[in-house]
């Protein structure tokens, strides 16, 4: 039974991706900065340290976020592989890329995924987690044999997988064409994004009712240098 559903979602899953998969792209922050967190002095003029465990703090909440929102395990990896994989604990190792000072920061989103030793297909952003300066342009760029959307992941979420999949852009011309797409982020903060419906965070009725397919997903963490 089960070989037999992985065939039937296979399926289904290849006749979606033959006609390829277009959307929109609107990237906005989910989490904003303090600017109040500057150190106090005590009545002998010397710097208390507390504000640093406050930014330690606030650096453990974000990475936490990113982690859990880039190792969630994908519900369709079966209808990509020949054999079951094991997600375990993620593929996502915890590194965030540093381009602090860097102005323009470009991210491939059609790298291929790689779980338990079996490449399964271009479904992943590289790299998956990266940290930048404010006003730092970010280019993501995808092309191949699969179309890709790029959806940000707002804070709260689209409340429907239909508002997920209104925010966008039409990919122009042929599918085996690059397609890119920039934004400049200004304001600090953490910036979830996905394919849908490839990292989807969202049930949804197309093709099949799962969501987070593939674990199509990125995070970009924007931080004061």
């Amino acid at each position: 039974m089960k070989s037999e559903k992985m065939s039937i979602r296979r399926r289904k899953a290849l006749k979606v991706f033959g006609v390829g998969i277009t959307g929109s792209t609107m990237i906005a922050g989910c989490l904003g900065a303090d600017d109040d967190d500057e150190p106090e002095e005590d009545d002998d003029g010397d710097t208390e340290a507390g504000d640093n465990g406050d930014t330690e703090a606030g650096d453990d909440a974000d990475l936490e976020e990113i982690e859990d929102w880039l190792n969630e395990e994908p519900t369709s990896l079966d209808v990509l592989a020949d054999e079951p994989v094991e997600w375990g604990d993620g593929v996502w190792d915890g590194e965030m890329v540093d381009y602090t000072g860097e102005d323009t920061v470009n991210i491939e989103f059609s790298a291929m995924l790689e779980v338990d030793g079996e490449v399964l297909g271009p479904f992943a952003a590289d790299p998956r987690g990266v940290e930048i300066s404010p006003g730092t342009t970010v280019t993501w760029e995808w092309g191949g044999e699969h179309t890709h959307t790029l959806t940000s992941h707002f804070d709260p979420p689209h409340e429907s997988p239909e508002d997920g999949a209104a925010d966008a852009f039409a990919i122009e011309g042929d599918e085996e064409e690059m397609n890119s797409h920039e934004h400049v982020f200004e304001e600090p903060g953490v910036y979830l994004y996905y394919c849908f419906p490839h990292g989807t965070p969202y049930e949804t009725d197309f093709a099949y009712e799962d969501k987070n397919w593939f674990g199509h997903r990125g995070a970009i963490r924007v931080v004061e240098d």
